[in-house]
């Protein structure tokens, strides 16, 4: 609701607002009339959510610590594996379940710990009643071991410590869906980026799209002729004595 405001001719020693002018010696004070008026608010409608198909558990499982393994059969022992955590990721790298989620920017290792603290955070800020959350991977699979404080070296491999689940680059964390606006999500979604051990991002179908748009208009308008590719091509400054065989593989797109 909006007012016009109107001036009134001079008045002296009437009971209306005072404006402060000040002619001279005395102030006069202007009587005015407030007249309400309509106005227009340009409300931005909601997206249409019909398609929202929603799972039967809408909060994030608990993640077990130790995978399921047969019974009477004993734990492996396993490698390092970094190729595990290295280059993108070509299968979960795009939304599937929701309209929003969390994508990692760099490979890395997820344990249990932090599983618990992305749950909480689902469980403290989310309405499961028109939302869910779901994860992209199915439980903590890779043993990592670890020798107790105070051993000495030798003795063979250490006793497992934990179960991490390794990823690479652009890998879908977490999904969250539901009848939520980005806004909302974004709130959420922010939460569990500062726990994360991580570099991660918050994407959409529209965030995704925009990001790949963005990225072929920047290769195809690029001035520089000097790339990381064209000089890993050429051995610019003999620069193949530094560079190992994923510099080649990526161009320093991913480690």
């Amino acid at each position: 609701m909006s007012c016009i405001l109107r001036n009134l001719a001079p008045i002296r020693g009437s009971g209306f607002v005072e404006l402060g002018a000040n002619t001279g010696k005395s102030k006069e004070l202007l009587g005015c009339v407030v007249i309400p008026t309509a106005c227009y608010n340009r409300w931005v409608l909601p997206e249409n959510k019909d398609y929202v198909i929603f799972p039967e558990r809408r909060r994030l499982r608990i993640q077990e610590k130790v995978p399921p393994i047969d019974p009477g059969t004993r734990a492996p022992k396993m490698m390092k594996d970094l190729h595990q955590m290295r280059g993108p990721e070509e299968v979960h790298n795009k939304l599937q379940y929701g309209d929003y989620g969390i994508q990692a920017v760099t490979g890395g290792r997820l344990d249990h710990k932090v599983c618990e603290a992305v749950r909480m955070i689902i469980v403290r800020q989310m309405d499961d009643k028109k939302c869910f959350a779901i994860w992209r991977h199915q439980h903590l699979w890779q043993a990592v071991s670890k020798k107790g404080q105070g051993q000495r070296m030798g003795g063979g491999k250490g006793a497992i410590d934990r179960y991490v689940l390794p990823f690479k680059a652009e890998k879908i964390i977490l999904e969250l869906g539901g009848y939520l606006e980005f806004e909302e999500a974004r709130r959420i979604l922010g939460s569990i980026c500062k726990v994360l051990p991580f570099r991660s991002r918050i994407v959409s179908h529209k965030l995704m799209k925009e990001r790949t748009e963005r990225e072929a208009w920047e290769e195809k308008n690029n001035q520089n002729p000097f790339t990381f590719k064209y000089c890993a091509q050429n051995n610019v400054l003999g620069c193949s004595t530094i560079l190992n065989r994923y510099d080649h593989m990526w161009y320093n797109k991913y480690r």
